[in-house]
Parts: structure tokens; sequence; C-alpha cells
């Protein structure tokens, strides 16, 4: 009897397994990528919602270049650093001007539903007066929440 549940035991998992969804890796290298250039599209437009969207709303994430942990941290900063910026933008036009933030690059690694991206961040603005233009190497990890990859680290790169 116990070999028979064995045999069972083995055949469900056996069924299991090939049942399983195979992962379309690069489907879910795209869909990366697009949650990480619509955060760059956010941060230039000034986007609340669309920082909102991208981000997991969950107390652990972290954004260790603006020194925050939390989603209710980051939401609050989001939402004060944007108004400021809008503000003076109604004095000055050109307080903050964003001719690029694109990212390209990208070393995916996926592992389930978490994946950590390095890429480069290729930047030209205009904030206060002061031109910058460059290209960063950026770290981000992401976790799929309810089939949606949702950013919830941003640490220095390499």
């Amino acid at each position: 009897m116990h070999k028979i549940i064995i045999f069972i035991m083995a055949l469900i998992l056996a069924g299991t397994l090939a049942c399983q969804k195979e992962v379309d890796i690069a489907a879910e290298e795209e869909a990366i990528k697009s949650v990480l250039q619509k955060q760059l599209e956010a941060v230039s437009a000034l986007d609340y919602e669309g920082e909102a969207e991208v981000w997991a709303h969950e107390p652990y994430i972290v954004h260790r270049t603006v020194g925050i942990v939390g989603w209710d941290s980051l939401s609050t900063y989001y939402k004060t650093n944007f108004r400021e910026i809008r503000e003076k933008l109604k004095e000055d036009p050109e307080y903050w001007t964003v001719r690029e933030l694109r990212a390209s690059n990208f070393d995916i690694h996926l592992n389930g539903n978490v994946a950590f991206v390095f890429y480069d961040e290729h930047y030209d603005y205009t904030l206060e007066g002061k031109e910058s233009s460059g290209v960063s190497k950026v770290l981000k990890y992401l976790e799929k929440k309810e089939g949606e990859w949702k950013i919830v680290a941003v640490l220095p790169g390499r």
C-alpha cells in the first residue's frame, strides 16, 4: 500500500510539473524593461501616478539613492518633490528641463517572481540652472505581484 501511495504522489507531482506554465523569458524581460522606462518617464513628467504605478506599495521597498525605505515614505517624497518642482516651474519655466532620460544596455537576471537588473541610465537635464548629462550604471530589483512587475529596490549600480 505504501508503494502505491508513493507512486500516486509521484504521478500527481509529474502532472503538476507538466501542467505548469512555461515562462517566456523574452516576454518577462520586455515587461521589466517597460516598467523601468515608465519609471523614468514618470520622473521626467513629474508624474506621481506614474511612479505609484511602477513601485510595489510595500513597507520593505528601498530607494537608496534618496535614502528612503517603505512605500509610504517614498510616496510622500514623490508627491512633495514633484509638487515643489512644479511650483518652481511656474516662476521659472527653465527650472527643470529634461532632454533625455532613458534606459539601455540591460543585464536582467530572473528567478521566478523576482529579478534584478543592471542597466545604463542616460540623462541630460537642467535643474536650477545647472546642466547635467551622462550615463550612470543603475541596479534595480523588481518583484512580480499579481502578474505585474513592480520595483522594490533602487541601489547604486556597479
